[in-house]
């Protein structure tokens, strides 16, 4: 089998979740070019985040998905919360711990969410596509481990060609439809290429 040239083929491809995200981090240096000065300061999400952060007085939470730490670091240098960054990739989570030596990465899954009950609040930035299979499981763990904390998410829904997850929502409402927590706030933007 030939590898994929491109990273999103290591994450979705033809409607299918593949779930390679090791792979994609030894063969692609910046996926979703995480890394760009641009990605930090003109997405919606992130600041959204970084602003309900600052208006909850969330003064720590575990990051899913960390990646290579830039969202990780972000918040950290807004906010002045404590991160623990979260990733399933070992070299991501390498290459994170080599940009911000003074944050805190670990390797671990979101089944293991419960031991980092300590934290304030999670914040799932654009995973939940990947965790569909597992979805109903991890709303468990929060609603168990996280009662009376926050959940932050962020999810891009493409009005154009969204091909995978379509069976459990296509939209923020039915989103929320499926989350058992009550909405303190929420923020919704599209841009032209949406």
């Amino acid at each position: 089998m030939s590898e994929p040239h491109k990273y999103q083929d290591y994450v979705i491809k033809d409607g299918h979740f593949v779930g390679r995200f090791e792979e994609m981090y030894r063969h692609f240096d910046d996926p979703w070019h995480q890394s760009e000065p641009r990605v930090a300061q003109e997405s919606y999400s992130r600041w959204a985040t970084i602003l309900h952060i600052r208006r909850f007085g969330i003064g720590s939470l575990v990051e899913c998905g960390a990646g290579l730490g830039n969202f990780t670091h972000l918040i950290t240098e807004e906010t002045g919360a404590r991160v623990t960054g979260i990733d399933i990739s070992e070299t991501a989570v390498r290459k994170a711990r080599t940009s911000y030596p003074n944050l805190r990465f670990e390797v671990d899954t979101v089944a293991n969410l419960s031991r980092y009950r300590d934290h304030e609040a999670v914040l799932f930035a654009e995973i939940t596509w990947y965790l569909l299979d597992q979805f109903d499981s991890v709303i468990e763990i929060l609603r168990s481990d996280f009662a009376g904390k926050y959940f932050l998410h962020n999810l891009v829904f493409y009005k154009r060609g969204q091909q995978y997850g379509r069976e459990y929502f296509t939209t923020l409402d039915e989103f929320i439809e499926r989350v058992p927590f009550e909405l303190i706030a929420r923020m919704e933007g599209t841009t032209r290429d949406m």
